[in-house]
């Protein structure tokens, strides 16, 4: 899930009650309401925000300092998330070995995939459905949102870093990484089988790639450091009604989809990465 930015960007309050949403969206999903059948689709949403963020940090900083310090940013990445993730998994050890020994060889299995930030190949590759599941449910299970999003902190700088130094019309970046957009989401579309199991859909980097990479693109064209906060009234209603559109989306989706429906992995998670994205941008601006 995204984070708090560094303080190489502004800091944007709105975002925060985005994130809050998704997080309750995905909370009451898991409770089983049935007014939250799509609220899984939180998860896409914090995919669009931190491939923002993300990007966003990455580009004020080159701008401010003449480069990108990927050592940096890597250390206040393992900073922040390492040591939550070390004592959650060492809790969940203990936890697991007094109330359910039974299942510490499973668990010592997933402790490792946590640690090298694989959680979600570790779960294709050995067909634990997200969905359904015929034992008692892996206490790490959500760990494979946050092996996504370490993936993308990883590559996706060494790219940007690349891409800027190579390609210095900013229209011509945005295009490339509209490119991986579509890749990626054709990708999503291709692999589902109607009537199959979306693990590998629902788990993959690749095939989850286009919505970090819809927030990135979002960063390149509307940065947050160059959001002019004066603007007339007409344009400031147009960026509310583009925000208002984007939840509104949003909200429909995780009242009426779930995760079996073709239409998600045929489109959905695209429009819903849209939306999110709308969002962002209202969210962004100092005056709405």
């Amino acid at each position: 899930m995204p984070h708090p930015v560094d303080g190489d960007a502004r800091y944007m309050s709105g975002l925060d009650g985005l994130r809050a949403l998704a997080v309750l969206a995905v909370i009451a999903y898991h409770l089983n309401f049935g007014w939250a059948q799509g609220g899984l689709l939180g998860v896409g949403v914090f995919f669009v925000l931190s491939g923002y963020l993300i990007t966003d940090l990455l580009l004020s900083q080159r701008e401010r300092t003449g480069r990108i310090w990927l050592g940096r940013f890597w250390l206040r990445r393992a900073r922040r998330l390492l040591p939550a993730l070390w004592v959650m998994l060492a809790v969940v050890a203990v936890w697991v070995s007094l109330v359910q020994p039974e299942q510490l060889a499973a668990l010592r299995q997933d402790v490792v995939a946590a640690f090298a930030y694989a959680s979600n190949w570790w779960y294709v590759f050995q067909h634990i459905s997200y969905f359904a599941s015929f034992g008692p449910p892996s206490p790490l299970g959500h760990l494979w949102s946050l092996a996504v999003e370490e993936q993308f902190y990883v590559v996706w700088p060494l790219l940007l870093i690349i891409a800027v130094r190579f390609v210095r019309r900013r229209q011509v970046l945005v295009v490339l990484v509209l490119l991986g957009v579509v890749a990626s989401a054709l990708a999503m579309a291709a692999l589902y089988q109607a009537g199959g199991n979306p693990n590998r859909m629902y788990y993959g980097t690749d095939t989850r790639a286009f919505e970090l990479l819809i927030g990135a693109s979002l960063a390149l064209v509307w940065p947050s450091r160059r959001v002019v906060a004066a603007i007339s009234r007409r344009r400031r209603a147009a960026l509310d009604a583009v925000g208002v559109s984007g939840l509104a989306v949003i909200a429909l989706m995780v009242v009426y989809t779930n995760q079996y429906q073709p239409f998600v992995y045929q489109g959905g998670l695209v429009l819903l990465s849209l939306a999110a994205a709308a969002l962002v941008v209202a969210l962004t601006h100092p005056l709405t």
